[in-house]
């Protein structure tokens, strides 16, 4: 396989998981606000520094928020610029993915093209943010059910599996939920529905209360999204499907020892005693991490240059 090639599948499974996480996000964010006491003010400028925009106005509103995560196009992490994104990468692998898929990724496209945030109410944005959920979902099925598992899987579901951790990130990251474990806050008594909200955006209420946890304790939700490997979609395994992909991949060029480290550093965390400054960091720290090991897979094997030249 070329090396671009494989580039395209890599950024093209990144984007579609990106554009689902940006839009589980925002109604995460939506529904912390409408449980939070009233007078409360909401912290717009973090949360869009939690997205990696650290150019936001102090007074930003959360219309100007959403607008620039869900429809911008000057936000290089906005939903809009994700999909169109991920459109241009399967466009030059078409060959290479199912019918379906395309043609589901299409139908997103036009989709959010379509949208204006002109007279759009809150409600009528979740709904939008729950068609991206829906049509992302879509995606990973066709994908799931028709994409042959060889090379070009290794590739897609590598990218997938490592924008999924980093979004968990950026998702457990008390200026989106406004919780923290243990903390006497302004919103101490609306945490339950608060850890609640953040185990919705994963798609992880029902599994977290099958596994025999009777309240929504911050520690214990924490330590369900962030090291819990029967559940699916915890960074715990994302990494260690991250880890077998680089294994599996030709000649194992990347070294599984940053994967390591970062999941011996998630062992190590203290979430009884974690302060919101605490978890901000370790979040951060997670972040950089998986900045490093996505630069060390491009260097091996998408700027791989042969000694023939």
């Amino acid at each position: 396989m070329l090396a671009r090639v494989a580039e395209h599948l890599y950024w093209l499974s990144r984007y579609v998981e990106r554009a689902e996480a940006t839009a589980r996000l925002a109604i995460a964010a939506s529904d912390t606000i409408l449980d939070l006491p009233d007078g409360v003010p909401y912290d717009w400028e973090s949360l869009m520094q939690v997205f990696g925009s650290g150019d936001s106005d102090p007074g930003i509103s959360e219309a100007e928020v959403m607008e620039q995560l869900v429809l911008g196009l000057d936000h290089s992490g906005s939903i809009r610029a994700s999909i169109a994104a991920a459109r241009e990468n399967a466009r030059v692998t078409r060959d290479l993915i199912p019918k379906d898929a395309w043609v589901a990724l299409n139908e997103l496209h036009g989709l959010i093209e379509r949208q204006s945030f002109a007279s759009f109410d809150r409600s009528s944005r979740i709904r939008l943010l729950k068609q991206v959920i829906s049509s992302c979902r879509l995606w990973h099925g066709c994908m799931m059910a028709s994409q042959a598992r060889d090379l070009s899987w290794l590739f897609l579901r590598l990218g997938d599996r490592l924008e999924h951790a980093d979004m968990v990130s950026r998702l457990v990251d008390p200026r989106v939920t406004q919780m923290v474990p243990g903390a006497s806050t302004r919103w101490s008594s609306y945490e339950a529905i608060g850890w609640q909200n953040l185990l919705s955006a994963l798609g992880g209420v029902e599994l977290y209360r099958h596994s025999a946890r009777n309240r929504m304790r911050g520690s214990d939700v924490l330590d369900f999204v962030l090291r819990d490997e029967n559940f699916p979609q915890s960074m715990a395994s994302a990494l260690e499907r991250v880890n077998r992909l680089l294994r599996d991949l030709p000649h194992q060029r990347v070294s599984s020892d940053l994967i390591d480290g970062i999941v011996d550093g998630l062992n190590k965390l203290d979430l009884e005693r974690l302060t919101p400054d605490l978890l901000t960091q370790n979040m951060d720290w997670i972040q950089q991490g998986l900045v490093t090991l996505h630069e060390n897979i491009s260097s091996e094997y998408f700027f791989f240059q042969s000694n023939a030249g």
